[in-house]
């Protein structure tokens, strides 16, 4: 039978987000990059680096702009991308 303190101890472990828990799970930097496309053009690659007061709308407006076609989120310096749809 467990004792009171280790039952604490797990309940206590149990208080952290998951990604904080897992070691193989690396915190998102607060920074994005996506494409964007403008007709007759080559798609250009903008980043958008984090001020944590803006970045949210920052990245709504991006998301609902039909000119980014890709977004990448970077995670301990490893561009990774999101799938999106495309909005029409």
């Amino acid at each position: 039978m467990a004792d009171d303190k280790s039952e604490s101890k797990v309940e206590r472990k149990n208080d952290k987000p998951l990604v904080e828990r897992a070691s193989t799970v690396p915190k998102l930097d607060l920074s994005f990059g996506y494409y964007w496309e403008v007709e007759g053009q080559a798609p250009q690659w903008h980043t958008f680096v984090g001020q944590p007061d803006i970045f949210r709308r920052a990245l709504a407006d991006a998301l609902l702009s039909k000119h980014m076609t890709r977004l990448y989120f970077a995670a301990d310096g490893i561009w990774v991308e999101m799938p999106i749809p495309q909005i029409k």
